[in-house]
C-alpha cells in the first residue's frame, strides 16, 4: 500500500517576528495620530474656554467704564500692583453700571466699582474680582470690604494703562489728585487700555493675551457735570 505524506503548512519563527514588528509599527502610528487628534481637540476646547472667559470679563469692564461717572463725588483711581513678578493692576471708579443681584434690592443708581486681583493658592494663577458697592447715604453704615465676585480666573497678568494727551501711557491715574492740583485739569484719560493674559491649560509655556480699550470722547472739566 502506498503511503502519502502530507506537508503541514505554517509560519516560521522569522515570519511571526516580522508580522509582530509590522503590527507594532502600525499600532504605534495609529496611537500617535490618536494622541495628536485629542491634543488638538483639548487645545481647541481650552482656547474656546479662555475666549469665553475673556469675552465675559472684557464686556463687563467695558460696560462699567462706559458708564463711568465723574460728577459730584465721582472719581477714577488706578494703581499698579505686582504679585510676585506678575502685573496685577487694580482700579476703582464711580459708575452708573450698578448690578442689582438681589431681588429685594432697589436700583441704587451710582456705585463704586473696584477691580482687584488675587493669587489662587492652589494653581498660583491670578483671579480677577469685581466689587460693586452701591451708594448708600445711610448714617453709620459700614462700608463693604469684601473682595467681590470672581469675574475670571486662570490669569497670568492684569494690566490697566491710562492714555492721556502725552504719547504712550501710564499705569496709574487719580482724578482726585488731578482735581486738587489743577482746577481745570483733565480728570479723565483719553482712553484706557485693558489687557488680560491667560494661561493655556495643559500648555504652561503658552499664553494668550486679550486686549481692548475704552475711549472717552470728551473730558469733564472740574466743577461741571457730565
Amino acid at each position: 500500500m502506498e503511503m502519502r505524506r502530507y506537508r503541514k503548512n505554517g509560519f516560521t519563527l522569522l515570519e511571526i517576528l516580522m508580522a509582530i514588528s509590522i503590527f507594532a509599527i502600525v499600532i504605534t502610528l495609529a496611537y500617535g495620530s490618536y494622541r495628536a487628534t485629542f491634543r488638538i481637540i483639548d487645545a481647541t476646547e481650552a482656547q474656546a474656554e479662555i475666549s469665553t472667559k475673556a469675552g465675559i470679563a472684557m464686556d463687563r469692564i467695558v460696560s462699567d467704564l462706559g458708564s463711568l461717572y465723574l460728577g459730584s463725588s465721582g472719581f477714577l483711581q488706578g494703581e499698579p500692583q505686582t504679585l510676585g513678578s506678575r502685573e496685577a493692576d487694580t482700579m476703582r471708579f464711580t459708575s452708573t453700571a450698578h448690578l442689582v443681584l438681589n431681588r429685594n434690592e432697589q436700583a441704587a443708581g451710582y456705585a463704586t466699582i473696584s477691580y482687584t486681583v488675587e493669587e489662587d493658592p492652589q494653581t498660583k494663577e491670578l483671579r480677577l474680582f469685581r466689587l460693586d458697592q452701591a451708594f448708600r447715604p445711610v448714617e453709620g453704615e459700614e462700608p463693604d470690604t469684601k473682595r467681590g465676585l470672581l469675574l475670571c480666573d486662570g490669569l497670568q497678568e492684569v494690566k490697566f494703562i491710562y492714555h492721556g494727551k502725552k504719547e504712550g501711557g501710564q499705569d496709574n491715574w487719580d482724578s482726585k489728585e488731578i482735581e486738587q492740583a489743577d482746577t481745570k485739569g483733565q480728570k479723565l484719560p483719553e482712553w484706557i487700555e485693558i489687557s488680560l493674559l491667560f494661561t493655556n491649560p495643559g500648555f504652561e509655556d503658552k499664553t494668550t493675551r486679550f486686549t481692548t480699550g475704552v475711549t472717552f470722547p470728551g473730558t469733564v472739566p472740574v466743577g461741571e457735570k457730565p
